[in-house]
């Protein structure tokens, strides 16, 4: 009988070692990066870019889903419930954070307590342009047409919390209107400035700077707080004297609560390796993005609590209201 006790002892352990093993293993299947964007975007380009590379370190494949719709809030709400194990995990947008639960109430349940931060990854801002034919290139002169014309002028934008905090600071800043005409999509507002549809619009460098080189806009100046190599020889809004000026968003990598803490050090891991890869940072660059990597998962924890209740008053204050 003391025989059969040991063996089924030895055999309770060797069960819960294998279990352990297997613990340690992650990952032992496919990832799944959810993206709230549609294919073809910048941010599904910054995920493929990004997963195909973990995947190699990973040894897992990274499959990117692509789960767009509700002002982007479909997928962080999916990821939210999702098992926390590492297999399900999200391209964060900085809103996702607290920002989103004040737009999109009482639709939206998450919040900055619903996720677990791993890594921030890229950053960008925007770049104010104007039609061809309007006759500005820079503030002064779009002052000037302001008050030429005793109005406000018209914008292309998309809706949301960046477009908004950029009119809110620019009209507080700048003594004179900017008017938001809203469009579905960055693209279609800036084809709307490209046609001559209104004379002006806010986008992305990615967006405006081809545009711009190729003489059907004019790039007047940034929303970012320093000059970027993404916008060559392109002036802040700042330089152009809106002191403090400061408007950008970034995209980071995030994972259902109470992920643990073993999982989510080999995710910063195989983030960190990505992003420190040359060829990893010529296309996000080329994508319109410039590098953010985290130091470590605390760093990157702080850093999206803290901005995302900045972000948070902010979209609170302005009254602004998802779609």
């Amino acid at each position: 009988m003391k025989s059969i006790w040991i063996k089924a002892l030895g055999l309770g352990l060797a069960t819960c070692t294998a279990f352990a093993a297997a613990q340690d293993a992650y990952p032992s299947r496919a990832v799944r990066l959810v993206v709230g964007f549609p294919p073809g975007g910048g941010g599904d380009g910054v995920a493929r870019i990004m997963g195909e590379h973990m995947a190699r370190t990973l040894k897992q494949p990274v499959i990117v889903d692509n789960r767009p719709g509700a002002g982007t809030t479909l997928a962080p709400g999916f990821v939210a419930t999702a098992p926390a194990d590492g297999y399900t995990l999200l391209l964060a947008p900085d809103s996702v954070f607290g920002a989103d639960k004040a737009m999109y109430q009482p639709n939206v349940k998450y919040d900055e307590t619903s996720f677990t931060p791993i890594s921030k990854w890229v950053s960008t801002f925007f770049v104010m342009a104007a039609n061809k034919n309007f006759g500005v290139k820079n503030l002064a002169e779009l002052k000037a047409k302001a008050a030429a014309t005793n109005g406000p002028i018209l914008v292309g934008s998309t809706q949301g919390p960046y477009p908004a905090m950029i009119f809110e600071n620019f009209n507080r800043l700048a003594g004179f209107k900017l008017e938001m005409v809203p469009y579905k999509g960055g693209a279609p507002a800036v084809m709307a400035a490209v046609g001559g549809e209104v004379p002006l619009t806010f986008s992305v460098p990615s967006s405006i700077m081809p545009m711009a080189k190729d003489g059907k806009l004019v790039a007047i100046a940034t929303t970012s707080p320093k000059r970027s190599t993404l916008a060559d020889g392109v002036p802040t809004l700042a330089d152009e004297g809106l002191k403090g000026f400061d408007v950008g968003y970034w995209f980071g990598l995030a994972a259902p609560a109470g992920l643990p803490a073993d999982v989510a050090q080999k995710l910063f891991d195989a983030s960190a390796r990505a992003l420190a890869d040359p060829e990893v940072q010529n296309k996000l660059h080329a994508l319109g993005y410039e590098l953010a990597p985290s130091k470590s998962l605390a760093e990157f924890r702080t850093q999206a609590v803290e901005e995302g209740t900045v972000l948070r008053k902010t979209v609170e204050r302005l009254g602004i209201k998802g779609n």
